[in-house]
């Protein structure tokens, strides 16, 4: 019964987020107007398939896209991971074409932390030919994931206990786009439509950080 009440408030509480920013978008889409300040992050300390710590500052002056993920998924995460990889492509291929570097990181967060080393996510990046300059996947203590994506992110997850298998987390499957000063300025759906408007929301805030 916990699990159920749980499970329902995650639903309810990942709707309520989603629905105002999809709401809020599409206000911005309208009227042309800069994109919305969502949230501002609060600071947090992970480390990524390296061994490296990475804090929030360190992520300063980028533009950045996460999603959040674990190695061991085999239903959402590679579909996910897949889209990840396009938008690397993406944005390898925008450098080429405007002759300049592009000011944005891509971060996957594992939702999993007490299974996913950094080495365990330094072979899931290496499988799926992440280049490390600009992609970083983030471990740490239970503690400090939550703290960076349910109470900064905004987006809940839940493993199942014991009685469970180990395979079984709940978490949010959007990608979230974050400004160069650690706002959160979107949500988006993984689908063709929510991944064009992705990659919109990138080019409006590199206009507005102008770069």
């Amino acid at each position: 019964m916990a699990t159920t009440r749980a499970k329902l408030a995650w639903i309810v509480a990942a709707s309520i987020v989603f629905s105002v920013a999809a709401v809020a978008y599409r206000h911005h889409a309208r009227a042309s107007q800069p994109m919305p300040v969502l949230s501002q992050l609060e600071t947090f300390s992970l480390l990524d398939q390296h061994g490296k710590s990475v804090k929030l500052a360190d992520l300063a002056g980028n533009i950045w896209v996460a999603d959040f993920i674990f190695t061991g998924c085999q239903a959402a995460c590679p579909m996910l991971t897949s889209r990840m990889h396009s938008l690397q492509t993406y944005i390898e291929e925008r450098e080429r074409s405007s002759g300049r570097e592009w000011p944005v990181r891509l971060v996957s967060f594992s939702v999993d932390p007490e299974v996913d080393t950094p080495a365990k996510l330094l072979a899931y990046a290496t499988k799926w030919q992440a280049d490390d300059r600009r992609w970083i996947f983030l471990t740490g203590s239970l503690e400090e994931v939550n703290r960076a994506v349910t109470r900064g992110l905004k987006i809940p997850f839940e493993k199942g206990g014991a009685e469970t298998s180990a395979f079984d987390v709940m978490h949010g499957e959007h990608f979230v786009v974050v400004d160069a000063r650690g706002r959160i300025r979107g949500y988006f759906e993984t689908d063709p439509e929510g991944m064009g408007r992705l990659k919109d929301a990138i080019e409006t805030l590199m206009a507005e950080k102008g770069a």
